[in-house]
């Protein structure tokens, strides 16, 4: 190609302006499309790309096997850390708690995301000091390192602010280092940086750090971060934490029970996750308290920008090919004037590659526009993604586009023969070309119809699972998380009183955690008098839990405020699955049971007072885990039960807040809202489904448009004859509706099936589906259906008016 093939695309590209818009804005829309889900693509896949050599460093996981659900858990023992650092295998291991806490700056209440770790973390993630001395910082009880972000946001300043000090749950500490921002894409995210050793943990969870502690190998409150030694391999260090689990002191309490239950199986399964990997461990996904990923979510997202980029190009091919008919007679007088195949293909392929390239950069300007919007659907920040690699990507991208689109149109202006051209023969498309105009459509139809498909498969099913009954009425309910546990001071005490006196407060109760909301909790094993046992997880309420909540038993009795104490011992209740994990023939059959229970002064022997229905404490993606009630203040969230409007409810709480909690920032939720946040996820697939649906029922019209426009075309004196001979003008209607019939019917036969696997798929991962039937790909059908007839109703009628004289004539 030479620069004047490229002035002659430009002189047609101007002369039929027209056409140039329809073309480029056609193809910068499917770009723009492709460039978002791309930039959402890319960004998933650079999480912790950032840290140095991060082929080696590794994070361990635990699965719990005396669970009765068991499951992978992102913490694991800290007593791991020690079989980690004693390892020749390891280079550096260290481990990790993300928390957040309330500090105070100039009289104003912010929240600070930290994160405690070990003295080696540096070494296992890179992290280097911009200034100060972060070791210091991870080492003092009194130091904290801020990122450069929170420096600036905190002290005004992101350089010279060592030795400041702020104020932190009421505890003074000094900055001693000053480190880079973490990216966007990365696993751990932190505003501050603490040692294990800080003063913000207080003394019963130093004790629960402590990694030569035997009791500990119970418990899993921590992240394990493994930089291997050059040389080691992942399964020779796993081989050893393995082996190491499985002779520990908390193996050897596990009774003979429950040994008959694992049935060979260790008591927990140790792994090991490339940190490059962590984030789309699927292992993780439904017990983790990070965020994780689903590769092939990421990947389906990636065919679908991928998808109507090809759409997109489709309609281009189509404009392309109709112009290069029409331009048969410019072609030919070129050949004729001796331009070889070469310059005539040059010619078209120029052109083909400008329109690609303009519209491609009016995609990207269109993306640039469009990407906040997208960020803020997606909740990514997308923003960082645009710089001079992804323009020039991007460029790349639509130079190879228009270069691939260009070759049909190139191929058809080769096989244009000057004598017919010239003498206005021959102007038809080929039988196969013909036929594979109607391929691509129908491969358009197809892409849409099983778009709308899963597009409302998934947004029903969101919808369904954020209305599902969780087992009580959300919406009287306000949830409080207090900064600290019940029995800790008296201010959650207070606080719980006066929220009593508020006018409308039926009833105030605690419990670990919201409904709603991950939790791993407290879990031991259980067992009945008959020696049946099993691994319930425990859950502190007041006795008042279940009446705020207004849970009716299935069996027995609730807890009763008149009969029992706060720190209460000799009752107990279980949830539905609880019974059936140990055995009772039914609800009623556990009810004046007593069971045995491990306690901090030996075993006890509580009575089953009831039996309540499963409350849903997760979404539905998971079923619910057998759960024992016990009576105690080990809690730290409130809820409250109103009567009258939420909103005045939450002015009053926060005035109380305030006054037992002056030092902490009021964390308050309407019960309802923790469940709907379990899908926010799914909303957004839903929603970044539905453009993409939106965008190739768009492409699928315009491709069926212009298929339309060359039918009507094509047949014109076909038409003609057949009014002229009486046929009628539903007759003539017919004749061109068939057509776009049996291909909708064909989409239909390819898409919906596909479709139908797709959204299967996507249910399987819910315990709970709701009743989706065949409905959605019935929906999908209509909407290609009704495209269609918009598309092809102009030209229909436009055949219907076709003057004789005119048609025959030409």
């Amino acid at each position: 190609m030479k620069p004047s093939d490229f002035r002659i695309g430009w002189r047609l590209l101007l002369q039929e302006r027209g056409y140039s818009a329809v073309t480029i804005l056609g193809l910068a829309l499917g770009f723009a499309a492709c460039f978002l889900l791309m930039a959402y693509v890319h960004f998933s896949f650079s999480y912790d790309s950032h840290v140095p050599q991060a082929e080696r460093v590794y994070v361990a996981k635990n699965r719990l096997n005396i669970l009765e659900q068991g499951g992978w858990f992102d913490n694991t023992p800290i007593n791991l850390l020690a079989v980690a650092e004693g390892s020749p295998l390891v280079e550096a291991a260290a481990v990790a708690l993300p928390g957040a806490a309330a500090l105070r700056q100039d009289g104003v209440l912010r929240t600070l995301d930290f994160v405690v770790m070990g003295p080696a973390m540096p070494k296992v993630l890179g992290l280097r000091a911009l200034e100060g001395d972060l070791d210091a910082a991870l080492q003092r009880p009194d130091a904290i390192a801020l990122t450069e972000n929170t420096a600036r946001q905190l002290l005004g300043a992101a350089r010279g602010v060592l030795g400041k000090t702020l104020t932190i749950e009421n505890m003074q500490y000094k900055v001693a280092a000053v480190l880079a921002d973490p990216p966007a894409a990365t696993t751990l995210p932190y505003a501050a940086l603490m040692g294990t050793g800080s003063q913000m943990l207080p003394e019963a969870m130093q004790k629960r750090l402590d990694k030569h502690k035997a009791s500990n190998w119970g418990g899993i409150i921590s992240r394990l971060y493994i930089r291997l030694a050059p040389g080691a391999t992942p399964q020779a260090l796993q081989r050893e934490m393995q082996a190491a689990s499985e002779h520990s002191p908390f193996a050897a309490t596990l009774s003979p029970d429950m040994l008959q239950r694992l049935n060979g199986r260790p008591p927990s399964d140790i792994g090991l996750t490339s940190l490059r990997d962590w984030y789309f461990d699927h292992d993780l996904a439904g017990n983790s308290s990070t965020r994780h990923g689903d590769t092939k979510l990421v990947l389906g997202v990636a065919a679908v920008g991928a998808l109507i980029l090809l759409l997109a190009a489709i309609n281009y091919v189509n404009l392309a090919t109709v112009r290069v008919m029409r331009r048969r007679a410019e072609i030919a007088i070129r050949k004729v004037l001796g331009a070889s195949h070469a310059r005539v293909a040059a010619m078209l392929m120029a052109e083909s590659l400008l329109a690609s390239v303009l519209a491609a950069a009016v995609g990207l300007v269109l993306a640039w526009l469009l990407l906040p919007a997208c960020a803020q659907l997606l909740n990514r920040p997308l923003a960082t993604l645009i710089g001079p690699g992804a323009v020039f990507a991007a460029l790349g991208v639509g130079l190879l586009t228009g270069l691939l689109a260009g070759l049909h149109p190139a191929w058809l202006a080769l096989r244009v023969r000057p004598a017919q051209a010239l003498a206005a023969r021959g102007g038809q498309e080929t039988y196969g070309t013909t036929w594979l105009r109607r391929a691509v459509t129908v491969f358009q139809m197809t892409c849409a119809m099983g778009l709308v498909a899963i597009t409302l498969a998934v947004a029903w099913q969101t919808r369904f699972a954020s209305n599902a009954h969780p087992g009580f009425d959300p919406h009287p309910l306000l949830v409080l998380e207090l900064p600290s546990l019940m029995w800790e001071g008296q201010a959650p005490r207070q606080l719980s009183e006066a929220l009593l006196r508020v006018p409308g407060v039926e009833g105030v109760t605690y419990s670990p955690s919201p409904a709603g909301r991950y939790y791993l909790g407290i879990n031991n094993p259980v067992r009945t008098a008959d020696g049946k046992s099993a691994t319930l997880q425990q859950r502190a309420v007041s006795p008042a839990f279940f009446q705020v909540y207004g849970v009716t038993p299935l069996a027995g009795r609730a807890f009763d405020p008149q009969r029992e104490q706060e720190q209460n011992d000799d009752a107990v209740v279980l949830n539905a699955a609880a019974v059936k994990a140990l055995g009772f023939a039914s609800p009623q059959a556990a009810v004046g049971q007593s069971v045995a229970l491990e306690g901090r002064k030996g075993d006890l022997r509580p009575v089953v007072v009831g039996v309540v229905p499963d409350l849903r404490y997760q979404s539905l993606r998971e079923t619910p885990a057998p759960v024992i009630y016990r009576n105690n203040r080990n809690a730290s969230v409130l809820t409250v039960r109103y009567k009258g409007n939420m909103a005045d409810l939450e002015r009053a709480t926060d005035a109380l807040w305030r006054q037992y909690f002056p030092d902490a920032i009021p964390d308050m939720h309407r019960a309802a809202s923790y469940f709907s946040d379990n899908y926010e996820d799914d909303a957004r697939l839903a929603a970044m489904l539905g453009a993409g649906s939106a965008m190739a029922l768009l492409l699928s019209a315009f491709g069926i448009y212009v298929l339309a426009a060359y039918n009507v075309q094509r047949r014109a004196r076909e038409i003609v004859l057949r009014k002229l001979y009486g046929a009628q003008r539903g007759a003539v209607a017919r004749l061109l509706g068939k057509e776009f019939a049996w291909m909708v019917g064909c989409a239909a036969l390819v898409g919906l099936p596909l479709a139908a696997l797709a959204i299967q798929r996507y249910l399987s991962e819910f315990a709970e589906q709701a009743p989706i039937g065949a409905w959605t790909l019935l929906a999908a059908l209509v909407s290609v259906l009704a495209v269609s007839l918009g598309a092809t109703i102009r030209h229909t009628l436009a055949a219907l008016r076709i003057s004789p004289a005119l048609a025959l004539r030409t």
